[in-house]
């Protein structure tokens, strides 16, 4: 049988390249991307709900990460200016469940102040999960700030945004807000440097399912030039946020 030079050349190169197709990665393979990982989430502390009265007004704390090795025990505690107390757990730790994430569930619902302790209106508290192991050492795992405004505590943390921040003869700006207890109203006052406060008119007031919000600001006539602090408060949260705005009315708008 007589072969053809193409045939011959076929025959010894074919062996060849279904080697290297086998042991070689594709170029398809070496260009995909490595797959992704998930981040770990950032230790921190859920409390249920966020915002009640401060007296009698109850709530479950759970952490989002594990106790790590050797901790055989959490609690949880309240600390901040006139007050140290255990919520929801013992003093000297409740056993770690199976999960060894640190939840007041087990005891149900209960005070974040108790009845011996007397925060400070507009003062933040640090509600924290512990672990300890059987040696009583402690270690913080995460906490929430817990702020007391009007008689109602708060995790809430609203952000508060001026568009444009300064202000001129118009005397109106846009305002953005996030992070409210959803369906609220809010309301405003401009906080001058010296700590007096003049309402002013934020329309509409309302939030969203989500706690967010636009609305016209509007600046009473009397408030002199300056720089000013917007604060927005949230009506049932009592939460609130803020923002520097400054009025100039030399010009007429920014």
């Amino acid at each position: 049988m007589r072969f053809t030079r193409p045939r011959v050349l076929a025959a010894a190169v074919l062996p060849l390249a279904l080697a290297a197709a086998v042991s070689a990665p594709s170029a398809e393979a070496a260009k995909r991307p490595a797959p992704r990982t998930t981040p770990a989430p950032a230790p921190a502390v859920l409390v249920t709900p966020n915002f009640v009265a401060v007296n009698g007004g109850t709530a479950i704390a759970k952490a989002n990460v594990p106790c790590p090795a050797g901790a055989t025990a959490f609690r949880f505690t309240v600390s901040g200016p006139d007050v140290f107390t255990v919520f929801g757990s013992d003093f000297l730790g409740t056993p770690l469940p199976a999960d060894r994430i640190p939840d007041s569930a087990q005891f149900g619902a209960q005070p974040v102040f108790d009845a011996d302790s007397v925060p400070v209106p507009g003062e933040t508290y640090r509600l924290s999960a512990q672990c300890l192991d059987e040696a009583l050492n402690v270690t913080t795992l995460a906490g929430a700030d817990v702020k007391v405004n009007n008689g109602v505590w708060s995790t809430l943390k609203p952000v508060v945004y001026a568009l444009p921040a300064k202000v001129g003869q118009l005397r109106i700006a846009l305002v953005a807000y996030t992070g409210f207890a959803g369906g609220e109203q809010v309301s405003g006052v401009l906080r001058a440097a010296d700590g007096t406060t003049t309402p002013v008119t934020v329309q509409p007031q309302g939030t969203d399912s989500a706690g967010r919000g636009a609305a016209l600001l509007q600046i009473p006539a009397a408030v002199a030039d300056g720089s000013y602090t917007l604060v927005l408060t949230g009506a049932q949260s009592q939460a609130t946020g803020e923002t520097a705005v400054t009025v100039d009315t030399t010009r007429i708008w920014w």
